[in-house]
């Protein structure tokens, strides 16, 4: 991705309705125009900003772009994105994607999601998120709503998941996670809502719901383990790079 990559927003949708996820109660800013496929990339300094994305926008895009891309070299993240819901399925796939990377800094990234004006009762699409900080921490605070797999890699750094999160996950001990009710045939089968991936090199890690603040309360237990504040402790792995979306 090139440090001149923006994307161009236009109005309009398809008509094909998504699976049903239940909405989180937070209101978008009025004053901030939806977008999509949007890409910013910088080598020097930080990207901090309030995102409202509707990923049923057509806009021209390349194909598996991520509906949201921010990243930079050298330099902080910080965003708030608010997914809109639609009548209509994602513009490019299933799932509304996002990607938050920072090479030497710290990645964080807050997810709300919001009903689309004039359609209260539409839900959003599946989201698939993967936030990344080769050289920093990596922080990602969930919308309410979100079910469904979540892996956390880490190389030298500590894990924490808010008291609210950690209460409604199930840990499989591998840095595998699953968020919400599951079933044995969803976790064996193709899974098509929602999921995230947060990984970070050189740092700690920290995920909880929209609204929390980013906070870590861990305790380093030695090289490839992390110590939760809970006494819980899990085997670090080492990342793969094919689980992220690129």
């Amino acid at each position: 991705m090139s440090s001149e990559q923006v994307a161009q927003v236009s109005e309009a949708t398809t008509d094909i309705p998504p699976p049903a996820y239940a909405e989180a109660s937070s209101p978008a800013p009025p004053h901030i125009p939806p977008t999509n496929f949007l890409a910013i990339s910088r080598r020097m300094g930080e990207v901090k900003d309030t995102f409202v994305l509707d990923p049923a926008l057509r806009v021209p895009h390349t194909d598996d772009q991520p509906h949201l891309s921010l990243s930079t070299l050298m330099g902080e993240v910080a965003a708030e994105v608010y997914v809109v819901g639609s009548a209509a399925h994602p513009t490019g796939g299933g799932k509304t994607r996002m990607v938050v990377t920072s090479t030497i800094g710290t990645a964080n990234l807050q997810l709300a999601s919001r009903p689309a004006p004039r359609h209260a009762s539409i839900p959003r699409a599946p989201i698939s998120v993967s936030v990344n900080a080769r050289g920093g921490e990596a922080n990602l605070l969930l919308p309410r709503s979100f079910r469904g797999p979540l892996r956390i890699s880490i190389t030298i750094g500590m894990v924490e998941l808010s008291a609210a999160l950690r209460a409604v996950t199930t840990i499989f001990g591998d840095e595998r996670m699953f968020v919400g009710a599951c079933t044995q045939a969803e976790l064996e089968g193709v899974w098509d809502g929602d999921e995230a991936v947060v990984y970070s090199k050189l740092g700690n890690v920290y995920v909880g719901y929209e609204g929390e603040a980013f906070k870590g309360k861990s305790t380093r237990t030695g090289h490839g383990k992390v110590k939760r504040s809970d006494g819980l402790v899990i085997s670090a792995v080492r990342f793969d790079s094919e689980s992220v979306v690129q």
